[in-house]
């Protein structure tokens, strides 16, 4: 991820709730409520992916990729990007 991409994308997910550690060009996104509820997220080939291969989004819509990860990890509904 570059670094622009990557706080704009933290910073989405932190207006949902979701606690976020960046580390290198990783960043680990959970749900406050649920360890269990966590992801890995990093980018391959401009595409926003976790680390079990899903893609959730793309390089420059950071607000779609963040609305989805959300519903992915059981945001709180109500709380928005």
């Amino acid at each position: 991820m570059d670094v622009t991409s990557h706080r704009d994308l933290a910073e989405r997910l932190k207006s949902y709730g979701l606690s976020i550690m960046a580390k290198r060009a990783h960043l680990y996104v959970a749900n406050a409520l649920s360890a269990n509820l966590a992801e890995e997220i990093f980018r391959q080939g401009g595409r926003c992916t976790t680390a079990w291969g899903y893609e959730r989004g793309e390089r420059g819509n950071e607000t779609g990729t963040a609305h989805r990860l959300a519903y992915w990890l059981g945001a709180p509904p109500g709380v928005t990007a």
